[in-house]
């Protein structure tokens, strides 16, 4: 499939998509793999650079992207670039809720439903520790009706 990161055309690309946890975090990110000659653009090494953003489309996705790192197997001509989409412009269901309050010496970080609206502090430090809380974890009356 051809794919366009920036500028660079990639004419037969092979493009998986997959959900990073490495951090903790839920990221999204893009593998585009291709085999062939070097595609070199400086856009793209100036966004891998400066932590910019650049324009990622293929046939079924469009969509901004940061580029994470890049690597090549000589022998096998084999290239690929690590692309992570803006979490911005990723839409999961979920949302950060960022609670200040520590507990020993970390500071807790939820990420719930988004359509839960009441949260509170006490009571959300009850629910069973999770890196995701579910749906099924929130009390009733914090999730809106619509």
């Amino acid at each position: 499939m051809e794919v366009r990161i920036g500028n660079v055309v990639v004419p037969d690309a092979i493009v998986k998509r997959f959900i990073d946890m490495e951090s903790g975090l839920p990221l999204s990110m893009i593998k585009v793999t291709y085999f062939g000659n070097r595609i070199v653009d400086d856009q793209i090494i100036t966004a891998f650079r400066e932590h910019a953003v650049v324009p990622f489309e293929s046939e079924n996705l469009k969509t901004i992207v940061l580029v994470q790192g890049s690597g090549e197997n000589k022998t096998e001509e084999k290239r690929e670039y690590i692309l992570q989409e803006r979490a911005t412009d990723v839409s999961c269901g979920y949302k950060l809720v960022d609670w200040k309050q520590p507990t020993g010496n970390q500071k807790m970080i939820f990420i719930v439903p988004e359509d839960v609206e009441r949260i509170d502090q006490y009571e959300l430090s009850l629910l069973p520790y999770k890196r995701l809380i579910f749906r099924k974890d929130i009390p009733r009356d914090w999730i809106s009706k619509s």
